[in-house]
């Protein structure tokens, strides 16, 4: 994202400085943002004290300096004897003072002299060249209007249409600032690329930094995920009409969010609808989601097979399978088994005897996780196992389970498929860190923020990890990042994790059946957290990889699953190799 050295203020009422201010802070780092700064300098060759605010100043060491003016509403212009440029400007059918012309033209000149001042060249016969021009935005209008085409040029103006993403705003913004000037013989003024020194006087002058906090700056990039988010809820509207359907979509493509946009619209017609994942912290926040919206058992039941399987042996009273589950974890892996295997059964026996425990429809959720014969389980939980509704959301691209049989149901793989090929969760710089590792590509929507570098820092030995993770949650809650905002993800179970025996007041392992702590930073093992996301993720206990340089990392498809897991920021802790 952009460099805000100020943003705009809390308070402010101008529309158009909000949209143009969420559009221009997707921007690229190599762009600078100023909300209402000040100019305050003396105009020596005029003789004049410049001292007035800008809505909006963008800058790129490249392009140069855009100074805006930003005016809400309908701005219209009427020809006018006697007036600047023979035109009155009006507002919302009101005259303006002074036309917004008039409020930023002004500074183009005397800045440019100004900074003939600030960057002289070595010798100081000649100095390096800062571009400076301006622009008006007019946030809340589609087009022109009725805008004189003589009153202003229309290439300086920036339209609501110009601010539907950073990429057009970008396009206008360059294209404006290479505008072919008279009075420099019909050619672009020049703009040089300024030293570090040069650059940091520049940005002391209009005001160094004016840093946000890490939150807030995602509170002001949200705009750019609500887009997507609509389209995903379009899509799935469209497939209403099919009561049978898998849905394939990449990491951090909506598939979770659509489970709760479909299982909604499904109750709302009066089915009974079971939400079906392998994931017991997925299945354990869908169900508050639900809990939240006022709706119960008799709506909807969100579980994760293992969990629903337990509840229905028990019900059926099946002989020889435990009525509780044991705590050593030896035992417990015995148990689950057995209850997977006495499923079938229970479901057969209580048909007959409580078919309210029966749904209409079965919502499952990361399917690429459930083995093919737990599906041909699931579908005889409905009341009508060959015609009720089936919804099944998977990604091949997250199978980790690496001896599990899975994809290969006959019943689901005959099903229509819908496919989500762009996700919109992370930020473009972890999905082009995830190529990088793995080489698996996920495609995303232009205006995806761009996001930070992600932070990759070495270890030689698994315990290392322990005081890099100390260091890095010091760095994170000095800008503003809280412990409800951090996941530590590991890529190995908790047993051989370097951070095993991490338990204390500041951090918390969510280990097997174990719910996430509110107060704690939550440590998981990567296999526990799919579905699920966190505004910064540290992805720890990446090892090297058996594959040769030049290849993709032989635990691509678990890297891939840990690292989407973050939205905004992806720090990862890697190991050495060892020589």
């Amino acid at each position: 994202m952009s460099t805000i050295r100020k943003r705009i203020s809390a308070n402010s009422n101008s529309r158009s400085e909000k949209a143009l201010f969420d559009t221009a802070a997707c921007l690229n780092d190599e762009w600078d943002i100023w909300m209402n700064p000040r100019l305050k300098f003396e105009d020596r060759k005029n003789s004049q004290s410049i001292d007035h605010e800008v809505d909006c100043i963008l800058y790129h060491k490249k392009y140069g300096m855009l100074l805006i003016e930003c005016k809400d509403g309908q701005i219209s212009t009427e020809e006018a004897q006697g007036t600047e440029n023979g035109f009155i400007w009006k507002q919302g059918g009101r005259i303006m003072d002074r036309s917004p012309i008039q409020q930023i033209e002004q500074s183009i000149h005397p800045l440019h002299d100004h900074f003939s001042e600030m960057f002289p060249k070595e010798g100081g016969l000649t100095y390096y060249k800062v571009r400076v021009q301006w622009a008006v935005c007019f946030a809340d209008m589609e087009n022109m209007g009725k805008i004189g085409s003589n009153a202003i040029q229309p290439k300086r103006i920036i339209l609501k249409q110009d601010l539907k993403s950073y990429n057009t705003l970008e396009r206008k913004v360059k294209k404006i600032l290479e505008t072919k000037e008279e009075s420099h013989g019909g050619k672009p003024f020049p703009n040089e690329v300024l030293s570090d020194e040069d650059y940091n006087r520049l940005t002391s002058f209009l005001g160094c930094f004016d840093e946000p906090t890490w939150p807030e700056l995602w509170e002001m990039e949200s705009n750019a995920r609500l887009q997507p988010t609509a389209f995903q809820e379009m899509l799935m509207e469209s497939i209403t009409r099919n009561p049978r359907i898998q849905i394939e979509g990449v990491a951090g493509s909506g598939k979770s969010l659509l489970v709760l946009w479909e299982t909604r619209r499904l109750i709302a017609e009066g089915k009974r609808v079971a939400v079906l994942c392998f994931n017991d912290l997925l299945a354990e926040q869908l169900q508050k989601n639900f809990k939240k919206e006022g709706l119960d058992d008799s709506q909807v039941v969100a579980a994760s097979f293992h969990k629903l399987a337990c509840k229905y042996v028990r019900n059926a009273k099946i002989e020889g399978v435990p009525r509780h589950e044991p705590e050593d974890p030896a035992a417990k892996t015995d148990y689950y088994k057995a209850v997977v295997a006495s499923f079938p059964a229970a479901i057969k026996a209580l048909r007959e005897k409580k078919k309210k425990q029966f749904f209409d429809a079965i919502v499952i959720d990361e399917g690429q996780d459930f083995e093919n014969g737990w599906l041909d389980t699931a579908l005889q939980l409905l009341k009508d196992p060959e015609k009720g509704i089936v919804r099944f959301f998977y990604d091949r691209n997250q199978t980790i389970f690496k001896n599990r049989n899975v994809l290969g149901n006959k019943t689901i793989g005959a099903l229509p498929v819908m496919v989500l090929k762009r996700g919109y969760r992370c930020t473009k710089k972890i999905l082009d860190w995830v190529y990088d590792t793995t080489d698996i590509r996920i495609p995303c929507y232009d205006d995806t923020p761009t996001g930070r570098p992600v932070d990759v820092r070495m270890y030689e030995n698994p315990e290392d990890q322990v005081e890099l993770l100390r260091k890095e949650i010091r760095r994170l809650q000095k800008k503003g990042v809280g412990p409800e905002n951090i996941l530590v993800v590991s890529l190995r179970s908790r047993a051989n994790s370097g951070l095993a025996n991490l338990d204390d007041d500041e951090f918390h392992w969510s280990d097997i059946s174990d719910s996430l702590n509110g107060t704690a930073i939550n440590i998981v093992s990567v296999y526990r957290y799919k579905g699920l996301d966190k505004q910064v993720v540290i992805l720890t206990d990446l090892e090297p990889s058996k594959n040769g340089p030049g290849f993709p990392h032989s635990n691509a498809h678990l890297i891939m699953v840990g690292a989407t897991r973050a939205k905004e920021h992806l720090i990862v802790f890697k190991q050495r190799h060892k020589i």
